[in-house]
């Protein structure tokens, strides 16, 4: 298996090839804005329509496995393994995460984003994410954080995290 790192970018490169619109989310793109690296084992991608990408997927001999509520409509998220890589595919369903499409830079979504992101994940490696990319100094839009932690119902968490 390949380190995610070394092949996020020719997956992202692959994707647009297919017709999608995509940015780096999850922990590498944490990692382009934490003060301190740290590992993970599958890179992912925030899409804005799936489209027919999972059969175009398969039929380039990827594993996939699409999830889906209810299951006839377009999925939500897509596994994709096979050939050495993890890669997991969310489509942009919610008015934030189409913001966050809306405002990637190089392919990536923005610090404030992956904030946001992990706010609503809030497992033990999100917090911890945030505190490094807090630690790192970076000039954030707080106002933007503040007005999704907001809507999303998790501004308890990031006034803790603002403590950290």
């Amino acid at each position: 298996m390949r380190e995610p790192s070394d092949y996020s970018a020719e997956f992202a490169d692959y994707l647009r090839s297919l017709g999608g619109e995509v940015a780096l989310i999850g922990a590498l793109a944490a990692l382009r804005y934490r003060s301190r690296p740290r590992e993970t084992t599958d890179v992912d991608f925030l899409i804005r329509e799936m489209g027919d990408i999972p059969g175009r997927l398969e039929a380039d001999g990827y594993e996939v496995k699409a999830m889906a509520e209810p299951r006839d409509s377009e999925p939500y998220l897509v596994l994709v393994r096979g050939k050495g890589v993890r890669v997991d595919i969310m489509a942009a369903q919610t008015e934030f995460q189409r913001s966050a499409l809306d405002r990637a830079i190089d392919g990536t979504i923005t610090a404030e984003d992956v904030i946001v992101f992990k706010l609503l994940a809030w497992r033990a490696r999100d917090r911890a994410d945030i505190a490094s990319i807090l630690m790192a100094g970076h000039d954030l839009d707080e106002a933007y954080i503040e007005h999704w932690a907001s809507e999303w119902q998790v501004g308890d968490r990031w006034a803790q995290a603002k403590l950290w």
